[in-house]
């Protein structure tokens, strides 16, 4: 009966200490993720760096270059302060009369999917900055039922807000003839953690690399990234502060 008894606490013990084992090998010891992750946008280099003594081949992709802006609240904001947050960055202006409604009102749904996590940001620059000043960036924010602190609209420069349009692999430039005197992408662009441009490939392979603002169907891909980079984002963080950890000891 002992015998019995002894076999059970054995078979419990296992049963509630298996899973936790197993986490721990799964998330910790893998060398690659157990998901599919996004794929990087833009250029890359491949380098050549040592590790112990050996020679070894390393990947860097693409990264936005530095920007600053000035905020709603009169406050700046660089790529800098962004590192360490997943966000999504687009382009507008407060007066637009076709696409930005319509962008906006879908990100604001993005934004408020994901409001419970702190680490997830919104960044949509002005292409009219002679227009769109602190003030009016106030008011267009309250408006739309923006987040303060979640979602940031940017003004500055207007040269340097193009040029970072570009670096987003985003169009924004001043057309007469576009309705409202600004032609801009309508896309939505996804960043991760370390300022990289991160995209889904479509049905055929190819990189979408941004996300159509006004497509109801591509806000609810752009969703199903999020939680991608999410989960991505989460595991990084658990591996790094594991090995931390490890190496304190």
């Amino acid at each position: 009966m002992a015998k019995k008894s002894s076999i059970a606490k054995a078979v419990l013990i296992t049963l509630l200490v298996l899973p936790s084992v197993l986490y721990f090998i799964f998330v910790y010891g893998a060398e690659g993720n157990f998901f599919v992750t996004l794929d990087y946008v833009g250029p890359k280099t491949v380098v050549e760096k040592e590790v112990e003594g050996e020679l070894v081949s390393d990947t860097l992709y693409y990264k936005i270059p530095p920007f600053q802006f000035t905020t709603q609240d009169n406050e700046l904001l660089s790529s800098e302060d962004m590192l360490g947050k997943i966000y999504v960055a687009n382009f507008f202006f407060s007066t637009c009369p076709t696409v930005c409604p319509a962008m906006n009102y879908n990100l604001q749904q993005v934004q408020d999917r994901f409001i419970g996590y702190e680490y997830i940001d919104f960044l949509s620059f002005t292409v009219d900055p002679d227009h769109d000043t602190v003030e009016v960036l106030k008011a267009y924010e309250q408006k739309i039922g923006a987040v303060n602190g979640r979602w940031y609209f940017l003004t500055g420069e207007k040269e340097e807000i193009y040029k970072t349009a570009a670096n987003f692999f985003l169009s924004a430039q001043v057309d007469e003839d576009a309705p409202g005197g600004f032609l801009h992408s309508e896309n939505l662009v996804l960043v991760d953690w370390e300022g990289r441009i991160r995209s889904r490939k479509d049905e055929q392979g190819n990189l979408k690399a941004v996300y159509s603002g006004t497509s109801p169907v591509e806000i609810n891909e752009l969703k199903d990234d999020i939680k991608v980079l999410i989960a991505e984002y989460e595991k990084t963080k658990s591996v790094n502060e594991y090995r931390e950890s490890k190496e304190k000891k």
